[in-house]
């Protein structure tokens, strides 16, 4: 990866954790574990669990390689800190605002997380 599109995901991961702080949420950008890699931004839930976000600034959007990547991150989240993560892709959306990002996620993991959210 090129210095110039680490200072771009850099970038990307603070625009994310700024704005789900500016409004209201517990967000934090989390530190690189190399080849057990926790994620890029994490949200702590009411609940306890913990979305762990794979923030990603590209113009190829590979949504399934992105969820894989997702997933064992959010795995590798909990192996290191416990309890229950949520695996969320977010992806800049080229020309627009950070409220604007793409945010993706399986079918399956939006019901386990309504449901442990007491939403189900």
């Amino acid at each position: 990866m090129s210095a110039a599109n680490k200072a771009k995901g850099s970038l990307w991961e603070s625009d994310i954790e700024n704005y789900l702080n500016s409004n209201g949420l517990k967000a934090r950008r989390l530190p690189r574990a190399g080849s057990k890699d926790i994620g890029d931004v994490s949200v702590s839930l009411r609940s306890g669990a913990t979305l762990v976000i794979e923030a990603k600034n590209v113009k190829s959007v590979q949504l399934k390689e992105f969820l894989r990547q997702a997933d064992v991150e959010s795995e590798n989240y909990e192996a290191k800190y416990g309890g229950v993560t949520y695996p969320v892709v977010c992806v800049k959306a080229r020309g627009e605002n950070v409220s604007q990002g793409r945010v993706t996620i399986t079918l399956e993991t939006l019901f386990e997380l309504l449901h442990q959210e007491g939403l189900s």
